[in-house]
C-alpha cells in the first residue's frame, strides 16, 4: 500500500509541475546568445533554458543545454556553475529513470562542490544522493547521505533543510522497519515545519505521520493526520497534496470497510 501511495503522490507532483506557466524561452536566448552581456548572465540564461525550459518535458534536452552551460563554466573556470550543469544534467538522468547515470553526474557535482567549499550546494547534492540511494534500496548509504546533508543544514541554520532531512531520514527508517524511529524523524519535521510555519513541509509531515499511524494499525490517528494534511493542502492550493491525502483517506475508509465513502 505504502509503495502505490509513494507512486501515487509523485505522479500528482509531476502533473501539478508539469503545468506550470512555462519561461520566456526567446528572451533567455537572447541573453545567451548575445556575447557582449556578462558571463554570469549568460550562464544563468542557458541555465534556466535547460531547466526551466525543457528539464521536465525533454530531459534529453535538458541534459543537453546544461552541457553547454558546463563547457562555458569551465573556459571561464566558474566552478559554481560547473557543479550546477552537472546536478542539472544528474537530474535529467533522474527523470529519463536512468539512476546509475544519475548517480554519476551528481558525484561529479559534489565533488566540485566540494572543491569549493559549497556548503549549501552539498547539503542539496547530498540529499539528492539519499533519495536516489533509497530508490536503489540501499538504504544505509541513503542514511549516510541524508545525515550528511542533515548536519550541514544544522551548521548553516537552514531550518527548511533541515526539515526536509528529517522527513528524507524519517522515510529510509520507515523503509527499514523501524517505525517508531521514522515517527521521531517525521514529528521533528514537523515541529520545524511549524515554527516557521512552512505550510506545503507541514502537509508532507502530517501525510508522512498518517501513514506510518495506518502501518502500525492505528486507523483513528491516521486519520487525523491525513485530514490535516488535507486542510493544508486545499488551503494552499497545492493539488497533488489534495489528491494525494484523498486517496489515504479513502484507503483508511477502505481498511474499515466502509467502502462507499472510500469510493468517494
Amino acid at each position: 500500500m505504502k509503495t502505490l501511495k509513494t507512486y501515487l503522490y509523485l505522479l500528482l507532483l509531476l502533473l501539478s509541475i508539469s503545468g506550470k506557466s512555462q519561461v520566456n524561452l526567446d528572451s533567455l536566448w537572447t541573453v545567451w546568445n548575445d556575447e557582449s552581456k556578462a558571463d554570469t548572465s549568460r550562464l544563468k540564461a542557458m541555465k534556466s533554458i535547460a531547466y526551466d525550459g525543457y528539464l521536465f518535458s525533454q530531459p534529453d534536452s535538458a541534459f543537453y543545454y546544461a552541457e553547454l552551460v558546463y563547457d562555458f563554466a569551465q573556459s571561464i573556470n566558474n566552478k559554481k556553475y560547473m557543479a550546477g550543469a552537472s546536478f542539472l544534467q544528474g537530474k535529467a538522468y533522474k527523470k529519463q529513470r536512468n539512476l546509475l547515470r544519475a548517480i554519476d553526474y551528481y558525484m561529479k557535482s559534489l565533488k566540485i562542490s566540494e572543491d569549493i567549499e559549497d556548503k549549501e550546494s552539498i547539503a542539496a547534492i547530498s540529499n539528492n544522493i539519499g533519495n536516489i540511494y533509497k530508490s536503489q534500496g540501499n538504504l544505509d548509504k541513503a542514511l549516510e547521505y541524508h545525515l550528511n546533508s542533515l548536519k550541514i543544514a544544522k551548521e548553516l541554520g537552514h531550518k527548511k533543510d533541515m526539515a526536509k532531512s528529517f522527513n528524507n531520514i524519517g522515510n529510509v527508517y520507515s523503509s527499514q522497519g523501524d517505525l517508531q524511529k521514522s515517527m521521531d524523524y517525521h514529528i521533528k519535521s514537523l515541529n520545524i515545519s511549524e515554527e516557521i510555519d512552512d505550510k506545503e513541509l507541514m502537509a508532507t509531515s502530517f501525510n508522512n505521520i498518517g501513514i506510518i499511524y495506518e502501518d502500525k494499525g492505528d486507523l483513528e490517528k491516521a486519520m487525523d493526520n491525513h485530514i490535516k494534511s488535507l486542510k493544508i493542502s486545499e488551503d494552499i492550493g497545492i493539488k497533488y497534496g489534495t489528491g494525494n491525502s484523498f486517496n489515504n483517506i479513502g484507503s483508511i475508509y477502505q481498511a474499515q470497510g466502509d467502502l462507499q465513502k472510500a469510493m468517494e
